[in-house]
């Protein structure tokens, strides 16, 4: 797989400039931003440089910028000493001069650019990385919950509804980016569980614990945990989902097939196709049979918060320890007050006192005897006899997953990685942690010594045995092929 770029080597030197503007200007750039990535999102025809300077007027002339007259004075300061361009000159009025500066600094800085067409008209539009980096601020800025709902059941339905016209490798791509977008929420959601847990154990009045209950949390993750209990549980497709990919990896035809697809549609060689094919199989299988723990740890951290929630509010609401006192002497010395005001009788607003109504003793009043419960009696536990063709069908499952978790190729790399230039290394030279954490991939390593496909050989050394971490190995060394 080949090296991802850096994205800081993509973006512009420039890009978070104007972000670090002084005299709080950021949030008046970022507001400017997202309303024109608002307008060009759905624009077919572009975006003139007037309907962008209008759009930026307009939020000058707007509430939400308030400190126009520090954008002025830094707008003064940050000029340079050049003549004023014609378009800057055509503007009559003093905010259309700020849109204008404005406009100049967000292009420096690379979060728009400007086009001329041939009819010396100007469009600004946004470059791709702009598009990407403002609908992930949009997305913060509306704090919108995030919703599950479905996501799981269109894994289901590309993967177990077959119809005529039914394309493999498009089904399966677009499962596997279903239950990854539900992988990485339920992670999300587990990490903002912690995160508005420890905000309420900090030191916060009861109206602030109260909106964190019932506004923040229970909008922002209360839908998305209520969806992943019930509409979208994963019991409720998971088996399904896992069977038929277990059905189609036995499947040579249908790989075949998926993989030709996919070749076809991604630009691939068959190899390649087919690997991609296997790992988005395994990803799905993988993710989906091991969200129990993190489904259980969601639960556990859901409780938790209600709980620590709920004691918090009742800590600050009765008080510390002394608060039962403090209210009994509250009320003592308000009595005293009423007597020494010369009252002989409580106040009408007080609370009088209730008692108890008295029923007439019935049948449940008495002491019932308790009835003995019949014994229980399970059913007897048969092992069924496996079929042999199971068994086969099972023993291809196993090899064909060892087979994708074991290759030579990754068996080279392993070797490769302690070589560091080497022609031969002896098997006391190899750190530590190979004979304890990746013992089985030494195992491997021996036995995929003869392998055509290795570019290594095991060769025997005289002596005994070498005890090296917890296990004794007799003498080898590992040598490059030529």
């Amino acid at each position: 797989m080949a090296a991802l770029a850096n994205p800081f080597d993509v973006l512009p030197p420039t890009l978070f400039n104007v972000l670090s503007s002084q005299g709080g200007l950021q949030r008046h750039y970022l507001a400017i931003l997202l309303r024109i990535y608002g307008m060009a999102e759905f624009n077919r025809f572009g975006l003139t440089r007037e309907l962008v300077l209008a759009e930026t007027v307009d939020y000058l002339s707007s509430d939400e910028a308030e400190s126009i007259g520090n954008m002025r004075s830094s707008m003064d300061n940050s000029l340079p000493p050049e003549e004023p361009d014609a378009s800057d000159e055509s503007c009559a009025s003093e905010a259309q001069n700020y849109a204008g500066w404005l406009l100049r600094r967000l292009i420096d800085a690379g979060w728009l650019e400007q086009e001329q067409q041939a009819d010396y008209s100007e469009f600004i539009i946004l470059p791709d990385y702009a598009f990407a980096l403002l609908e992930a601020l949009r997305t913060i800025q509306e704090q919108k919950p995030r919703e599950y709902t479905g996501q799981l059941y269109a894994a289901h339905q590309l993967l177990t509804t077959q119809s005529d016209d039914f394309a493999p490798a498009l089904a399966l791509t677009q499962a596997y980016e279903n239950v990854r977008q539900v992988v990485r929420g339920l992670n999300e959601l587990n990490q903002n569980i912690r995160r508005y847990t420890e905000r309420v154990t900090r030191e916060r009045p009861v109206a602030e614990l109260l909106r964190l209950q019932y506004d923040d949390y229970a909008h922002a993750l209360g839908p998305a945990y209520h969806a992943l209990k019930t509409s979208d549980h994963v019991s409720r497709y998971r088996r399904d989902i896992v069977a038929r990919l277990h059905e189609w990896q036995l499947d040579a035809a249908w790989l075949d097939q998926a993989a030709a697809e996919m070749a076809t549609q991604g630009r691939l060689s068959p190899a390649q196709a087919a690997n991609e094919i296997t790992y988005y199989t395994r990803f799905i299988i993988d993710q989906l049979e091991g969200l129990d723990p993190l489904l259980e740890e969601i639960d556990r951290r859901h409780a938790q918060y209600l709980r620590t929630s709920l004691r918090q509010i009742r800590y600050q609401l009765v008080g510390s320890d002394g608060g039962f006192k403090d209210r009994l002497a509250l009320l003592a010395r308000g009595l005293a007050c009423l007597q020494t005001d010369g009252a002989e009788w409580l106040p009408d607003e007080m609370p009088s006192f209730h008692a108890a109504p008295v029923r007439l003793p019935d049948s449940d009043s008495f002491y019932t005897m308790p009835h003995r419960r019949a014994p229980f009696d399970p059913d007897p536990i048969t092992a069924l006899a496996l079929d042999p063709a199971d068994i086969r069908a099972l023993r291809a499952a196993a090899l064909q997953e060892m087979g994708h978790a074991i290759t030579p190729a990754r068996i080279v790399r392993f070797v490769g990685q302690f070589m560091n230039g080497n022609r031969s290394i002896h098997v006391r030279d190899l750190p530590p942690t190979v004979f304890e954490r990746d013992l089985p991939w030494l195992i491997y390593t021996i036995a995929y010594g003869n392998h055509p496909e290795v570019n290594y050989d095991v060769e025997p050394l005289p002596g005994e045995p070498l005890a090296l971490g917890p296990i004794r190995v007799r003498p080898f060394e590992l040598v490059k092929r030529q």
